[in-house]
């Protein structure tokens, strides 16, 4: 039996709504065309996240990470209503990002997309779970102090977070559980949210904290009780409020029934 893959992704979209996960990664629908907020903060992690980790070294980074990332966009396929908007939408992210990096400074940053992959490991017993490979990429990992690792997971938003999502963000579980995979569930894994608040006023929020082996213990539960559910074919509609951006609403009428 091929193992289940799960990544923070697979694992937040179940959380959010297991239908979505059925039509995201079991049926594979690719929406015809991707929605605006969803290229632009695309971008606009993409910019920052290279700025951060090679901005040092690489002349004009933000112009060279706008370039590449938008050269990979066909404006016919998103919904920008023409050639003019999408020129347009390139400056003013190319604009938001340079204003966010002054704001967040310089960081001591190694490395960027880190991958992590691992089976599921039970942190009390060390028993190893083939069946399920759990994987990601982190966006930076930086060292705040000497001998002291960090991992950052970038965020963009349109209003400032609630200040308790850094404690209970499920992919800052996700990357220092795989981290702890490899050296041991006893550490403390520094992890940090870096929210890019797109209000008038660019702000910058840094949500800080800690994952530990009680955090390991639940995350490996949740995640033994999601890969069954989904074995089982357990889906259903989690009508609400998210259905208004979800990309399959058409699918499953969630513009009709949203909150």
């Amino acid at each position: 039996m091929e193992p289940l893959l799960l990544s923070k992704s697979r694992l937040n979209t179940y959380c959010l709504c297991p239908e979505k996960y059925r039509l995201t990664y079991v049926e594979k629908i690719v929406p015809d065309k991707t929605a605006i907020p969803l290229i632009e903060g695309s971008a606009l992690h993409h910019i920052v996240e290279n700025c951060l980790v090679y901005g040092k070294t690489v002349p004009n980074m933000a112009e060279e990470a706008s370039r590449e990332y938008w050269t990979h966009i066909a404006v016919q396929e998103s919904e920008y209503a023409d050639e003019a908007g999408f020129r347009q939408a390139q400056e003013k992210i190319l604009n938001e990002a340079k204003a966010f990096l002054e704001k967040i400074g310089p960081l001591n940053t190694w490395q960027m997309e880190a991958y992590f992959e691992h089976p599921l490991v039970d942190p009390l017993t060390g028993e190893v779970d083939e069946s399920i490979l759990l994987r990601g990429f982190a966006d930076i990992i930086d060292q705040p102090e000497p001998e002291l690792t960090r991992i950052i997971d970038i965020k963009t938003s349109a209003k400032s977070p609630n200040l308790e999502q850094g404690n209970r963000a499920l992919e800052l579980t996700v990357y220092a559980y795989l981290m702890a995979c490899e050296f041991g569930f006893q550490i403390q894994i520094p992890v940090s949210l870096l929210y890019l608040v797109r209000s008038k006023e660019p702000k910058v929020v840094w949500l800080n904290s800690l994952r530990a082996e009680s955090d390991f213990v639940k995350l490996y539960g949740s995640i033994r009780h999601i890969a069954t559910a989904i074995r089982q074919g357990l889906f259903w509609k989690n009508q609400g409020i998210n259905c208004l951006w979800c990309q399959h609403q058409e699918l499953c009428f969630g513009k009709c029934f949203a909150a």
